[in-house]
């Protein structure tokens, strides 16, 4: 069951590939456009990655600044 599903995803993968002639800036052109005629609101989720890594560096930051008292 499993490698027929990953079968149909490849199918799919290939058919988009083919229609926009295996150029992914046509396909994410395609895609921005799409998402504006929808209408749809899209959630950017890029401020929380820095947020996570801002975190890291501070927390690594406190144990290198940690001083034996």
């Amino acid at each position: 069951m499993a490698d027929e599903i990953i079968e149909e995803l490849w199918k799919i993968k290939n058919d988009i590939a083919e229609e926009y002639g295996r150029d992914v800036k046509a396909l994410a052109t395609h895609l921005r456009e799409k998402r504006h005629e929808e209408e749809r609101q899209v959630v950017d989720l890029r401020f929380l990655r820095q947020t996570d890594e801002q975190k890291a560096q501070e927390s690594k930051n406190q144990v290198g600044n940690t001083a034996p008292t």
